[in-house]
């Protein structure tokens, strides 16, 4: 007979399914397994996450040496999402040619809000709807609803800024309005609407007194009415990529409000539908017909999310025969390989990068982008936060002051049936 690689799980050692831990704690988790197979493991044996939350960069550690019928403790270091909620994440062993065996191995917890965070979401636009129509040099207010859903209270110091976009504000930055933890409040900015006739818009974010930003993004799109002006920035050697795959806009007002997932779910795809607008240009890029609010409520129906509102990594093939999940890969040496090999076969890639990738990267910078062409050291994408179909690269918006490499966080991979 030939030699048998086997790993069964005998119990937990540290953190027991379930254990609540506060957001971005770092913790070790420790399962106790037994070699059950007739080979020895050796050099080159890994433990790899496989499915569900990494909870860490690290995705393989080596296994111990291990005879067969020993048992030894297997360990992994992680941190807690910052985004309170229910996370599991799978691991399994691999020998040295990458072959899993044995039992999977999972790790349960619940990231509970640690004292002393800020949070907020958008609610609903106070004043001047989306694609709004302002007369030319005209003064106005653009007011916001918003909730606290943080543990610290607003006041001296927390800000509203302006991230991108047309410099429209009277002011770059403004104070926000004193607001307890669980309150609503109006967040307001003073703006001009520019002389030339056009289509405009602006982000803008929250900050707190220790210029950490916070909170989902706030935006608005106005149209000063005149004649159609061309884009002052054409992007002739970017455009010819961009027809691999159609252009979506989370924001777009067709999708922009409706719930992300299922009922009461504290999310909208506005809010926090990056991944599911990438998706959906994904499916569409294979011929799929549909767009992110047709496929959020496919996902629905088939148990494409998890924890109520997050996307599945394997939801486009839940949602069509046609497509196949290959792999949701971290960074690593070879990612970029993977990604340029995807993208030569006209296979579209979503890509996590980090929003703010001036600051230090937490789990609230998270972001999802999907890139249709290699330009250069860069990748030429589609971004959902855009309202209009704009070629970007990713290294001017979202580079880490470092290579490509370092800014691409992860990345999705998919081919057809």
């Amino acid at each position: 007979m030939s030699p048998q690689l086997n790993a069964r799980f005998i119990d937990d050692l540290t953190i027991p399914d379930g254990s609540d831990l506060p957001s971005s704690t770092n913790f070790v988790k420790t399962w106790l397994v037994e070699n059950i197979g007739d080979t020895p493991w050796g050099p080159g044996f890994t433990l790899r996450h496989v499915d569900g939350a990494a909870m860490t960069t690290l995705t393989r550690v080596p296994l111990p040496t291990c005879a067969p019928g020993e048992r030894m403790a297997v360990s992994v270091e992680l941190t807690a999402p910052q985004t309170p909620g229910f996370y599991q994440g799978d691991w399994r062993c691999h020998d040295a040619d990458g072959l899993a065996f044995g039992d999977q191995l999972w790790v349960q917890i619940r990231a509970i809000r640690a004292p002393g965070t800020n949070d907020a979401i958008y609610l609903d636009d106070v004043t001047i709807p989306d694609d709004a129509q302002i007369p030319a040099e005209m003064r106005f207010a653009k007011t916001w609803r918003v909730r606290n859903t943080g543990t610290l209270p607003w006041g001296s110091g927390y800000t509203l800024r302006r991230l991108q976009g047309a410099p429209l504000a009277v002011d770059e930055r403004s104070p926000l309005p004193p607001c307890p933890p669980g309150g609503e409040t109006n967040v307001s900015v003073n703006v001009v609407a520019p002389a030339a006739p056009g289509k405009y818009y602006a982000d803008w974010a929250m900050y707190d007194p220790a210029d950490q930003r916070f909170g989902v993004t706030l935006w608005m799109r106005i149209v000063v009415p005149g004649a159609v002006v061309p884009n002052p920035k054409p992007r002739p050697d970017l455009d010819a990529a961009t027809g691999i795959a159609p252009h979506f806009s989370q924001r777009d007002t067709l999708w922009r409000k409706n719930v992300l997932g299922g009922p009461g779910s504290p999310v909208t795809i506005g809010s926090w539908g990056c991944l599911l607008t990438c998706f959906a240009m994904l499916a569409c890029a294979y011929d799929c017909d549909t767009d992110p609010a047709r496929l959020n409520r496919t996902l629905l129906e088939k148990s494409g999310f998890f924890q109520n509102y997050f996307v599945s990594w394997n939801a486009l093939q839940t949602a069509f025969d046609t497509l196949v999940f290959d792999a949701k890969s971290d960074a690593s040496p070879d990612l970029l390989g993977h990604i340029d090999a995807s993208l030569a076969a006209r296979r579209p890639v979503p890509i996590q990068v980090d929003r703010t990738p001036a600051t230090r990267y937490n789990d609230n910078d998270q972001h999802w982008v999907l890139a249709v062409a290699r330009h250069g050291n860069d990748y030429i994408v589609n971004d959902p936060i855009d309202l209009d179909p704009v070629p970007t690269l990713l290294m001017e918006r979202y580079g880490r002051g470092q290579d490509l490499a370092a800014s691409v966080l992860a990345a999705i991979f998919y081919h057809r049936a």
